[in-house]
C-alpha cells in the first residue's frame, strides 16, 4: 500500500479574480491514477498559501483546498489530511509593528540570539490569520508543538508518519533577502530521537536562505531527522537525494510555484508516492499544459528510490566529546562563517592497501571503503604521516557509524599501558563514561560486539613497546568489538607485528597507508572551502575563477616532494588567500606563506616573537651546513659541532635546548640515530634565505651559477626556486636569465610571420575544431582525474647532472619548463622591486625561450617530414584495428597535425602562465610593443584567455584577422578560444560573438546551458 502526497507550494491567492482558484479539479485529477494503491492523502502546502497573509485570502483558500479534498474523496474513498506552513507571504505586515522590527534587527545582528517565548510571540503576531486558518482547515486537535514547531503524526498501514511543520518565516521581512532568516535549532535537539517510521521535514524557505551562524547546525540537524525535507519558495521543482558526513542520506523535493504573478504559465506542482511496503517513493512534477497538467520529465523521479532510513541511536554522544569531534585539528578563520568545525571542510582521503604489488594511482581507494561495516569487520590499520589526518578521519568515522546505529569508542593510544583484561576493561570504560557518559556505561557493557566499533588512534604511541605485547593487546581488545580502525604513525613496524604465531589473529586486518591529496581531492578541498558563507551572492562564474586561483596557487606551493599535500597545509594556503582577497593574494605572497608555515612552528613550540630572527638565522645557516656535508641527514655529533661554530661566530646557543625546540617545531625529525629537515620546503626554504644574505661571497655566487646551468636537477631547482623568494639581486636574475639564453640556442624564436610555412603540410590534415559544451565544472573534474591517473608521484627532475658537454633533449626540456617557472615567480614575487625596463628585458628572454623550443621542434619535423606519420602508421598497423592502408594512413597524419598543434600550443600556454598576474599586464603590453610578432600578441592574448577576465573582443578580433596569414597561428588562437570556454563561465553574448566571428564550431546553441543556476544548497 502506498501514502500519496499532493504537494503544493507558493498559491499567492489575492482576490477572487485569482485563474488559480478554477484549476482544483484539475489539480486533483493528477492524483486519481495512485489512488487505488492508496491507504492515506496528505495534501502538503509549503508556504505562500496568501499574497499578503489577509484574512479573506485566506477564506478563499480555504474553499480551494476544500474543492481539491472533495474531487479527491469522490474519485476514491480513502482519508485526505492537509499538512499546512506558512510562507513569507503569509505575513501580515500591515502589522509589522517597532517591537517587531527591532527584534529582528538584533536577531539578524547577533551570532547566538537568545529566543525566548516572548521573542517568539512578537515575531509571530504578524501571522495570526495564518494559524486561524491552517488550524480549521487542518482539522487536527491531536497536532502538538508551538508557534514555530508544529508535530502532527498519522498511522499509515501500521505505520507512524510524522510531519514536522517549520514556521520559518517567523521573522522574514517585507523584502526578503537571502542569508538573513534564523531558526533557534537548538530548542528542538530533542525532535531528533523520537521514535517514528516516517519523518517528513515541511518548510518554506530552502536552506540558502538562512544565516550562516545557523545554516551549518540547521542543516546537519535537518537531514539528521528527516527522512524527507519539503520545501517551496523558489518557484523551481528537484527532487533527489543527498549524502553528507554529517546526517547519511536523506531525500529532499522541492515545490513549484502554483500561481505567478502573471499567469498560470508556469503552474506546476509535486505528487509524491511513497510505497509503505517496500520503503521507496517516487516523485513526479506536473506542469499545465494547454488544458491540462501533464507530468514532466524535468524535476521528477518516475522510478522509484530508496526512502532514506533514519536510525535513533539510544547512545546520544556527550556535547562535550561533540565539540572534540568536530574540531578541525586547527583554527581556521574565514570571512563568511565564524566557527568552522571539522565536517564544514573534511574531504576523505585515498588510501593505498599495502601488499598488492601496485603502487599506481589507479590502485587507490577513497578511505568511505571503511564505513562499509563489512570492511571493518575484520579490522583496519591505517598507516599515516603526522598531520596527514589520521584523527580526523577517525572522528569521521566515528560520526558515520553512530549516525547508523553503532557505538564507537575512540581511545588514544597513550592511554592503552596494558595488557591485562583488568586494565582494558577499565580503559574502555573510561573512555564509554566520557563520550556517552557514566550512565550508558552499564548498557554498553550489555550491548552485543556487532554493535560496538573500536577506534584507536596513534596506537604506536602507546606504552607497549614490544612486537608481541602489541599484537596481544590488539587481540585481546579486538574481541571485545565487532568492528575495529587502528591508525598508526609512518615510522609503524606493522610487518614485526604480524611477523609471530601470536598474530594470526590479526591477520584478517586489512593495512592501508594513507596517501597526500591528489589533484580531484585538492579541487573537491577547494571547492569545500569557497562553499563555506555561501549565500548566494557569489555567481557560478566567480565561484569558478575564485577555485582557479587557489587550484594554480595550491600546483605552485605543494610540489612534488617539497611540500606535503595534507589537508593542514592546503587549508592553510586557503586561508591565506581568503585572508588575502581584498589585497589580491597570488604567487607574490607565496614567501610569506612558507615563512608563515614555520613561524607558526616556532611560535607553538615556545619560540618567543623577539627570538624569531635569531632562530631563522640559525636554522638558515643549519640548512647550509647539511648542504656543505652533501647529506641529507646529520649525526647529533655533527649537529653539536655546527652549533659550537655558530656560537663561537654569531651568538651563544645552548645545544641541547635548541635541538629539542627543532624537534617540537618539526623542523627537524630524528631518523634512528641521525637528524634531518622533516619536510624539504622547510630545508629550501632556510637554504634559500642563507644563499640571498651571503651573495657576496665568492663560493656561493659560484654555486648559484652552477645551479641554475643544471635546473634539470631537483635539488638545484629548488634551491634557486627557493632563493627566488628571498632575493632580486641582480645577480639571481642574470644566473637565470643566462640559463634560459643557453637553451635551444642555435634557434631563432618562432614568430608566425611566414616562418611556419614548412609546419602548414602537417597541421593541414588536422581535425576541425568543436566546442562540445562541456561545462567548466565538469571539465575541470575530467581533467583531475586525468591527472591524477598519469600521476605516477614524479616531478620529471633528476637527481644528478648530466656527464656530456652537450644536454640531453630530454633535460634541456625539463630545464626549459622550470626555468621559465623561476623566473616567472622571480617577476611575480618580487615585480615591485624589479625597474620596469629590466622587467621588460625578462619578460622578453621568457617569452623567447619557449618559441626557440618551438622553432627546433619544426626543423626536426622539416627535415624529418615523414619519420612521425610513420611511427603512428606503423603503431596503428601493430593494432591492427583499421582495416584499409589509406585509412590507416589518414588516421597517422590526423593524430600526428593534432599532436603537433597541441605541443605548439603548451609552449605557448607554458610563456603565458609565466607572465600570468596583473601586477605585470603593462610590463607585458610594454614586450609585446616592443616585439610586435604574432607569436608576442598571441601569448599576451593567451594571458587574458588563460583566466576568468572578460574576453577581450576587439584584441581578439584584429588577432585574428592577423593570423590568417598564418594556419599554424590561427590553429593556436582557436585552441586558445576553446580552452577558455572549457576552463571558465562564458556568457551567452560572449558565447555568440564568438561563434559569429571565429571559425570555431561551437555546436547547438541551445546544447549549451548559458544561464546561471542557482547553487542551492538544501540538495
Amino acid at each position: 500500500m502506498t501514502a500519496v502526497i499532493l504537494h503544493l507550494s507558493d498559491v499567492h491567492i489575492k482576490s477572487v479574480k485569482d485563474p488559480i482558484l478554477k484549476r482544483a479539479k484539475s489539480i486533483a485529477a493528477c492524483v486519481f491514477s495512485s489512488l487505488p494503491s492508496a491507504s492515506k492523502v496528505f495534501i502538503v502546502v509549503s508556504g505562500d498559501i496568501a499574497f499578503s497573509g489577509q484574512a479573506d485570502q485566506y477564506g478563499l483558500a480555504t474553499t480551494f483546498f476544500d474543492e481539491i479534498r472533495s474531487a479527491i474523496v469522490a474519485e476514491a474513498e480513502v482519508p485526505v489530511s492537509f499538512v499546512i506552513v506558512p510562507g513569507n507571504h503569509d505575513c501580515d505586515f500591515d502589522k509589522n509593528n517597532g517591537a517587531r522590527k527591532m527584534l529582528i534587527n538584533n536577531i539578524d545582528e547577533s551570532d547566538d540570539p537568545e529566543i525566548d517565548g516572548s521573542v517568539i510571540e512578537i515575531c509571530t503576531s504578524i501571522q495570526a490569520d495564518f494559524f486561524a486558518f491552517r488550524n480549521a482547515l487542518e482539522n487536527n486537535p491531536d497536532a502538538y508543538g508551538d508557534a514555530l514547531w508544529r508535530t502532527a503524526r498519522y498511522e499509515v498501514e501500521g505505520k507512524c508518519f510524522s510531519f514536522e511543520c517549520l514556521n520559518v518565516s517567523w521573522i522574514s521581512k517585507l523584502k526578503e533577502e537571502p542569508g538573513h532568516l534564523y531558526f533557534p535549532v537548538d530548542h528542538y535537539k530533542a525532535k531528533k530521537s523520537d521514535s517514528v517510521d516516517v519523518r517528513l521535514v515541511v518548510l518554506h524557505h530552502p536552506l540558502n536562505w538562512f544565516s550562516q551562524t545557523i545554516y551549518k547546525p540547521f542543516r546537519t540537524f535537518l537531514r539528521q531527522t528527516a527522512n524527507i525535507i519539503i520545501s517551496g519558495h523558489e518557484h523551481q521543482a528537484n527532487v533527489g537525494i543527498v549524502h553528507d558526513a554529517e546526517s547519511e542520506k536523506s531525500a529532499f523535493v522541492e515545490g513549484c510555484v502554483l500561481q505567478g504573478e502573471k499567469d498560470l504559465s508556469d503552474s506546476a506542482f509535486n505528487v509524491v508516492v511513497l510505497d509503505i511496503d517496500v520503503g521507496q517513493f517516487a516523485s513526479t512534477r506536473y506542469a499545465w499544459s494547454g488544458d491540462m497538467y501533464k507530468p514532466t520529465e524535468e524535476g521528477s523521479w518516475a522510478d522509484y528510490h530508496d526512502l532514506p532510513a533514519k536510525r535513533a541511536n539510544p547512545f546520544p554522544i556527550a556535547e562535550s566529546f561533540l565539540e572534540r569531534l568536530d574540531d578541525p585539528g586547527a583554527f581556521f578563520k574565514h570571512p563568511g562563517q565564524t566557527n568552522i568545525t571539522l565536517s564544514d571542510i573534511f574531504v576523505y582521503p585515498d588510501l593505498r592497501k599495502v601488499g598488492n604489488g601496485e603502487d599506481k594511482r589507479r590502485s587507490f581507494i577513497s578511505a568511505q571503503r571503511l564505513l562499509s561495516p563489512e570492511v571493518t569487520a575484520d579490522g583496519a590499520l591505517v598507516e599515516g604521516e603526522e598531520k596527514a589526518g589520521c584523527t580526523s578521519l577517525l572522528f569521521k568515522l566515528y560520526r558515520q557509524y553512530h549516525g547508523r546505529g553503532f557505538v564507537p569508542v575512540l581511545i588514544c593510544g597513550k592511554e592503552l599501558r596494558r595488557t591485562t583484561d583488568a586494565e582494558i576493561n577499565s580503559t574502555i570504560k573510561h573512555a564509554v563514561e566520557v563520550q556517552y557518559g557514566k550512565s550508558y556505561v552499564e548498557a554498553f557493557c550489555q550491548l552485543p560486539t556487532t554493535q560496538k566499533l573500536l577506534l584507536i588512534d596513534n596506537f604506536d604511541e602507546s606504552s607497549m613497546k614490544a612486537a608481541d605485547a602489541r599484537v596481544d593487546l590488539l587481540c585481546r581488545i579486538k574481541k571485545r568489538f565487532g568492528h575495529m580502525v587502528v591508525t598508526t604513525g609512518a615510522m609503524f613496524e606493522m610487518r614485526e607485528m604480524l611477523d609471530g604465531d601470536a598474530s594470526r589473529q590479526l591477520l584478517a586486518l586489512q593495512h592501508y597507508q594513507l596517501q597526500p591529496f591528489g589533484y580531484i581531492l585538492r579541487s573537491q578541498l577547494i571547492e569545500r572551502w569557497f562553499s563555506l558563507g555561501a549565500d548566494g551572492t557569489v555567481d557560478e562564474a566567480t565561484f569558478i575563477a575564485r577555485c582557479d586561483q587557489a587550484e594554480r596557487l595550491m600546483d605552485v606551493v605543494i610540489a612534488k616532494t617539497v611540500v606535503p599535500s595534507h589537508p593542514l597545509y592546503l587549508l592553510t594556503l586557503l586561508q591565506s588567500i581568503e585572508a588575502g582577497r581584498s589585497g589580491d593574494f597570488k604567487e607574490s605572497a607565496l614567501g610569506y606563506y612558507y615563512q608563515y608555515l614555520l613561524t607558526e612552528a616556532f611560535q607553538r613550540s615556545g619560540v618567543k616573537p623577539e627570538k624569531l630572527t635569531e632562530i631563522f638565522q640559525y636554522s638558515a645557516h643549519l640548512a647550509w651546513e647539511f648542504h656543505l656535508h652533501k647529506k641529507s641527514e646529520l649525526t647529533k655529533d655533527e649537529l653539536r659541532e655546527f652549533n659550537d661554530r655558530f656560537s663561537k661566530h654569531w651568538v651563544t646557543v645552548d645545544f641541547s635546548q635548541r635541538l629539542d625546540v627543532l624537534l617540537a617545531a618539526r623542523v627537524l625529525c630524528q631518523v634512528g640515530d641521525d637528524y634531518k629537515f622533516r619536510y624539504p620546503y622547510i630545508y629550501y626554504y632556510l637554504k634559500g634565505q642563507y644563499l640571498s644574505q651571503n651573495l657576496s661571497d665568492l663560493d656561493v655566487r659560484a654555486y648559484i651559477g652552477h645551479c641554475t646551468q643544471h635546473l634539470y636537477v631537483r635539488d638545484h631547482a629548488n634551491t634557486v626556486l627557493f632563493l627566488a623568494h628571498h632575493s632580486t639581486d641582480e645577480f639571481v636574475l642574470n644566473s637565470i636569465a643566462e640559463s634560459l639564453h643557453g637553451l635551444f640556442r642555435a634557434h631563432a624564436p618562432v614568430t608566425f610571420d611566414g616562418d611556419t610555412g614548412g609546419i602548414k603540410r602537417l597541421i593541414e590534415d588536422a581535425p576541425k575544431l568543436t566546442y562540445s559544451g562541456e561545462s567548466p565544472v565538469e571539465h575541470r573534474k575530467r581533467r583531475n582525474e586525468l591527472q591524477d591517473q598519469l600521476d605516477d608521484g614524479h616531478d620529471g627532475l633528476s637527481e644528478i647532472e648530466e656527464s656530456a658537454p652537450e644536454l640531453s633533449l630530454i633535460a634541456q626540456m625539463t630545464m626549459l619548463f622550470k626555468t621559465t617557472e623561476i623566473l616567472g615567480q622571480v617577476l611575480k614575487n618580487q615585480y615591485a622591486k624589479i625597474p620596469r625596463t629590466r622587467k621588460v628585458d625578462l619578460l622578453e628572454d621568457l617569452f623567447n625561450g619557449p618559441l626557440r623550443a618551438i622553432r627546433d621542434f619544426y626543423s626536426y619535423l622539416e627535415k624529418n617530414p615523414d619519420a612521425l606519420v610513420a611511427e603512428i602508421d606503423a603503431a596503428l598497423l601493430r593494432k591492427g584495428k583499421v582495416d584499409k592502408e589509406e585509412d590507416q594512413k589518414a588516421i597517422a597524419r590526423r593524430v600526428v597535425a593534432s599532436l603537433v598543434q597541441f605541443i605548439t600550443f603548451a609552449f605557448v600556454l607554458r610563456a603565458a602562465q609565466s607572465a600570468n598576474s596583473d601586477s605585470l599586464s603593462q610590463d607585458v603590453r610594454d614586450v609585446v610593443k616592443r616585439n610586435p610578432t604574432l607569436a608576442f600578441k598571441l601569448i599576451e592574448l593567451n594571458i587574458i584567455l588563460d583566466s576568468p577576465k572578460a574576453i577581450p573582443r576587439q584584441k581578439l578580433k584584429q588577432l585574428h584577422k592577423d593570423v590568417e596569414k598564418d594556419l599554424v597561428a590561427a590553429r593556436i588562437l582557436q585552441i586558445m578560444v576553446l580552452n577558455r570556454l572549457y576552463m571558465f563561465k562564458t556568457s551567452e553574448q560572449d558565447m555568440q560573438w564568438l561563434n559569429g566571428e571565429l571559425t570555431i564550431d561551437l555546436g547547438i546553441q541551445h546544447a549549451i546551458t548559458y544561464q546561471e543556476k542557482r547553487r542551492r544548497l538544501v540538495k
